[in-house]
């Protein structure tokens, strides 16, 4: 499918350090503008270390980027310079740059797009919250806002846009694996806590996490001998096949990447009801979703299950994500609001 829309210069605007959710949402959505024919940049404002993880797969994806200095001032010089058609930012400190940039233009000639979407379900504490209540409230300087859950939706004062997180389904394949996994940050809001005290609770089986964050060291003293600590990781692609059963134990969430890259390789999930997973996961039919007191009964419920039952879980839940959550679905909504 291509899009029938003129191609157009688009940027797609972060302040990151590391690859997460929103790294992974950019990546996708770089990746699926570059199908249709769209000319995309990913934007750094700043270079935090040598080598960001996200550059080795932009490179594998032929995405350009561009890293900026960390100004409002070098993102204005970058703007003028090169007249994008659209900006599209995601994380608070990004959006409120480009909101800025919107304000100097105001009098110019020139005409940019300004998009943002809405990722954090998580409700911030000490310094980032006053960034996350500047990010919300000047939002209308935005043309068009986003947000990725219903939750999200609701904490944002004006008028905003419920589109589906998304991956791209057409080279994934079916996971064979077997472990039980935690793949995310290490924080509060993402609850690795509870997973430590589910692989305590579950002696007979293995437990595996993958990724790193503020928790990490406390969870490691912490964690029973049968729960292995991957860290981060610089891609999930070459790990999701030794995978059989995701955990999402997540105080907050919106709509999480993983629970789409794992559903479109057929890897169940059990998750709480969080965010907009309701709307992803159909109980027993591709996946379950437990209150945080009922996970050790879910994923024993799970080791028991026959085969071919297993089987048809997998087809499910790839089924939901190529229907409702591929390339295909969302990117040619996203182009007519880019266009509107």
């Amino acid at each position: 499918m291509k899009s029938q829309i003129k191609p157009m210069r688009i940027w797609l605007v972060i302040d990151s350090k590391d690859v997460g959710g929103i790294e992974s949402h950019i990546l996708q959505l770089a990746k699926g503008l570059r199908r249709m024919q769209q000319e995309v940049t990913i934007i750094f404002l700043c270079r935090y270390h040598k080598q960001h993880p996200l550059i080795s797969l932009c490179d594998q994806n032929y995405i350009n980027y561009q890293f900026l200095s960390g100004s409002i001032g070098s993102l204005l010089q970058h703007t003028l310079k090169n007249n994008p058609a659209v900006i599209h930012s995601h994380g608070y400190k990004a959006a409120i740059y480009c909101r800025l940039i919107r304000l100097c233009l105001l009098l110019s000639s020139v005409k940019i797009r300004f998009i943002n979407t809405f990722h954090a379900g998580e409700i911030p504490t000490g310094k980032v919250r006053l960034y996350d209540a500047i990010d919300r409230w000047s939002a209308c300087l935005n043309h068009v806002n986003l947000v990725v859950s219903d939750a999200i939706k609701h904490r944002i004062p004006f008028k905003t846009e419920l589109i589906n997180n998304f991956i791209d389904t057409d080279a994934l394949t079916l996971s064979h694996g077997k472990q039980i996994a935690f793949v995310g940050r290490l924080s509060n809001e993402k609850a690795p806590d509870r997973f430590v005290e589910l692989a305590r609770r579950l002696p007979q089986f293995s437990f595996h996490i993958y990724g790193d964050g503020p928790l990490a060291s406390i969870l490691r003293q912490q964690a029973p001998t049968n729960l292995r600590f991957h860290g981060q990781q610089q891609s999930m692609d070459p790990i999701w096949q030794h995978i059989g059963l995701l955990v999402i134990c997540s105080r907050y969430e919106g709509l999480p990447m993983v629970a789409l890259e794992a559903m479109g390789r057929g890897i169940p999930l059990i998750s709480t009801p969080v965010g907009n997973i309701h709307q992803l996961i159909q109980s027993d039919i591709n996946g379950w979703i437990i209150e945080p007191s009922q996970l050790v009964a879910a994923i024993t419920h799970w080791s028991k299950l026959s085969q071919s039952h297993r089987k048809q879980i997998q087809q499910m839940a790839r089924r939901m994500i190529k229907q409702h959550y591929s390339v295909h679905v969302v990117i040619p909504r996203l182009l007519s609001l880019y266009n509107h």
